[in-house]
C-alpha cells in the first residue's frame, strides 16, 4: 500500500490558521485511523536519504520526517516520547496539527504574563542562554514576570488538536509513552520561547540554520537507530 495520492495534493495556507489546522487535523486523523496507510508512508519514508537526514533524537523525544513539503505548507513528523518526559512551558516557531497515535500524555497550556498591568511592579525573568545554541545575532530580552496555566487536558489516543505559532504549552508522559503524528507548517518565527517557571528564567530555541554544526549533528540518528525507532513504531502497533 503507499501513500495516498491525496496528501501529494494538498497545499495549507498557514496564514489563515482556521483553515490550515482544520485541514491538517484532518490529514492527522484520517492516517491515525488508517494505520495500514501509515505504515506505507513510514516505509517509504525509510527508504528515502533526504527524509532520513531529518530524523532527530531529543533524549526523550525522538522523530522521524514522512513528508517534506513545506512549499506546500506541510511537514508531517512521528513522535515517540518516552515515560517520565515532562516539557518545559514553550511555544513553536511553527502552526502545527497533531493526533495521538498510542499512549498519552498531560497537555497544558498557558498564558505569559509581560508585565503591562497590576504586576509591573514584579521583577522581570532572565534571560538564560545556553553557549552554543545559536550562531550568529544577538539573542532578543523580552519583558516577562509570569506564566498562568490556562487549561489542563490528556490528550488519549484518538484526540487531535492544532496549535498556533505563539501558544504556550507543555506535554507530560507519567504513565506511558506517547506517540503521534504531527503536521507542521512553514517557520512562521526565527526563534522559539522555552521558560523555565522555577528558576524564573527564559531562553530561545533556534532552527538548524541558525545552530553550530556539533548541534545539529549531535541531534542525528545513526542507520541503526533510525532502524530501531521504527522497529519501536512495530512493536507497539503503532504501524
Amino acid at each position: 500500500m503507499r501513500k495516498p495520492g491525496w496528501l501529494s495534493r494538498v497545499t495549507l495556507d498557514w496564514s489563515r490558521f482556521e483553515e490550515a489546522s482544520r485541514v491538517s487535523r484532518e490529514i492527522v486523523q484520517e492516517l491515525a485511523a488508517n494505520r495500514p496507510v501509515l505504515r506505507a508512508i513510514v516505509l517509504e519514508a525509510a527508504a528515502n536519504g533526504q527524509l532520513r537526514t531529518l530524523a532527530e533524537k531529543h533524549g526523550e523525544l525522538n522523530y522521524i520526517v514522512l513528508c517534506d513539503d513545506l512549499d506546500r505548507g506541510l511537514r508531517m513528523r512521528l513522535h515517540r516520547f518516552s515515560k517520565g518526559l515532562e516539557d518545559i512551558p514553550h511555544n513553536h516557531r511553527f502552526s502545527f496539527s497533531s493526533a495521538i497515535l498510542g499512549g498519552s500524555y498531560v497537555h497544558t497550556m498557558f498564558e505569559l504574563n509581560r508585565g503591562d498591568d497590576d504586576a509591573a511592579g514584579e521583577a522581570a525573568w532572565r534571560l538564560d542562554q545556553p553557549v552554543g545554541t545559536f550562531t550568529g545575532g544577538k539573542v532578543k530580552e523580552i519583558r516577562l514576570v509570569g506564566l498562568t496555566t490556562v487549561l489542563t487536558t490528556t490528550q488519549a489516543v484518538g484526540s487531535s488538536y492544532s496549535m498556533h505559532h505563539q501558544a504556550v504549552h507543555k506535554t507530560a508522559m507519567p504513565e506511558t509513552d506517547a506517540f503521534s503524528l504531527f503536521v507542521r507548517g512553514p517557520t512562521q518565527m526565527p526563534c522559539a520561547l522555552q521558560l523555565e517557571p522555577e528558576k524564573r528564567t527564559y531562553r530561545w530555541k533556534f532552527g538548524r540554520e541558525h545552530e553550530a554544526a556539533d548541534v545539529i549533528s549531535g541531534r542525528a540518528m545513526s542507520p541503526g537507530e533510525y532502524q530501531r525507532f521504527v522497529g519501536s513504531l512495530e512493536a507497539a502497533a503503532i504501524i
